[in-house]
């Protein structure tokens, strides 16, 4: 149960960035080094590990220069625990 919340408010959190990146707002740049930040002040241990893994996820596409509509397709596999099959 915790977890699916937790998945949830990253989902809207994401999904909320994203739009700010759509629109020119929020540069990946700085976005990128606000996540590492960020990350680095998590704990690693088990209980953080699927947030880590879905920023850091996301950050791989930020930093490659992926368009958004890939952004936010790596970012709800990554939440809905991995690709779907065809």
């Amino acid at each position: 149960m915790e977890l699916e919340f937790m998945k949830g408010h990253i989902a809207a959190t994401m999904t909320l960035i994203q739009g700010l990146i759509d629109q020119g707002t929020v540069d990946r740049d700085k976005l990128d080094a606000f996540f590492a930040g960020f990350v680095c002040q998590l704990p690693h241990t088990r209980d953080t590990l699927g947030l880590r893994l879905v920023i850091d996820q996301w950050r791989e596409g930020l930093r490659s220069g992926e368009d958004d509509g890939v952004l936010r397709q790596r970012l709800f596999e990554v939440i809905k625990g991995g690709r779907q099959p065809d």
